[in-house]
C-alpha cells in the first residue's frame, strides 16, 4: 500500500469521528487520485511542481470517494476539463514557451499526481454557500492543514468563490484563497504579483493561484490563458526554483 493513502485514510478516520460528534450529515474523501499505473508516493515524490486544487465542496456526492473517480467513471464536463488542463500546463510550462498549450482532452494524466482537496467535506447542492464553506473550513482548519501537509504542495490553485478584499494588501481575492491565507496557513506571508493571479512566499517556496472556479462562466481567455501567462511570468522572475 502507498503511504500517502494510509496517511489520508488515518486522517479521515479521525476527521469522520469528529464529524459524527458534530452531527455532520456525510463525509466525502478526496486528495490524491488513484493512478493504477504508478505508485502514488512515487508520482508525488518525483513531481517538481506539487499542485493541489483547493475547491469548495463536492456537489451532490454524499459519502463518495473522489480518489477513485477515474477508476469507476470518466468524469465529464467543464470542471475536469479545466482541472486537467491546469494540471498539465502548470506542471510543464517553462519560461521559454512562447505559446500557451491548448486545453487538453479529459484524459486522466498517467504521469502527473492529481490532488483535489475540498475545503468542505460534506456534500452540497449545485451551488455552494460560501458562508457555509468558510464556517466549515474554520471549524475543521486543523484537519485541512494536516491533509495539506501530507502533500507538501508548492502550488495551490484556489478555485473560486465570492470575491473578498484582502485588507492588508488592498487586493481582491477569491474565497478559497482567503481560506488558505487566513485559516490554513496563517503564519505565512504571501506577496501578490501585480496581475493578482499569483501570490507567493519566497521564504516557503510556495505559490497561490487566485483562480476562477473551473466551472465558472468566465471566458477561457481569463480562466486559462491569462492564468497560465501569469504563472509563466512568475517563473521568469526566478524568485525560487520551481
Amino acid at each position: 500500500n502507498d503511504m500517502i493513502f494510509e496517511k489520508e485514510n488515518n486522517l479521515f478516520e479521525e476527521w469522520i469521528n469528529e464529524h459524527n460528534n458534530n452531527g455532520e450529515p456525510d463525509f466525502c474523501c478526496d486528495g490524491l487520485f488513484y493512478n493504477k499505473n504508478f505508485s502514488q508516493d512515487e508520482l508525488l515524490s518525483i513531481a517538481k511542481r506539487k499542485i493541489v486544487f483547493f475547491m469548495k465542496e463536492p456537489n451532490n456526492q454524499p459519502n463518495q470517494d473522489y480518489r477513485n473517480w477515474f477508476n469507476e467513471i470518466e468524469p465529464k464536463g467543464v470542471f475536469f476539463k479545466f482541472i486537467l488542463s491546469w494540471l498539465k500546463t502548470l506542471s510543464k510550462v517553462s519560461v521559454n514557451d512562447s505559446n500557451i498549450m491548448p486545453l487538453v482532452p479529459q484524459i486522466f494524466p498517467q504521469d502527473l499526481p492529481l490532488i483535489l482537496v475540498n475545503a468542505k467535506k460534506t456534500s452540497g447542492g449545485t451551488a455552494a454557500n460560501d458562508e457555509e464553506v468558510y464556517n466549515y473550513a474554520n471549524t475543521y482548519r486543523k484537519f485541512i492543514r494536516r491533509q495539506m501537509d501530507i502533500y507538501s504542495p508548492n502550488i495551490i490553485l484556489c478555485g473560486g468563490g465570492s470575491v473578498q478584499l484582502d485588507e492588508k494588501r488592498q487586493k481582491r481575492i477569491v474565497l478559497m484563497q482567503k481560506i488558505i491565507m487566513c485559516l490554513i496557513y496563517p503564519e505565512i506571508e504571501f506577496e501578490p504579483m501585480e496581475n493578482n493571479y499569483i501570490w507567493y512566499s519566497a521564504e516557503k517556496k510556495m505559490v497561490l493561484i487566485n483562480s476562477w472556479h473551473p466551472s465558472s462562466r468566465k471566458a477561457k481567455e481569463e480562466k486559462y490563458n491569462e492564468l497560465i501567462e501569469s504563472f509563466r511570468d512568475f517563473i521568469k522572475l526566478n524568485v525560487f526554483d520551481l
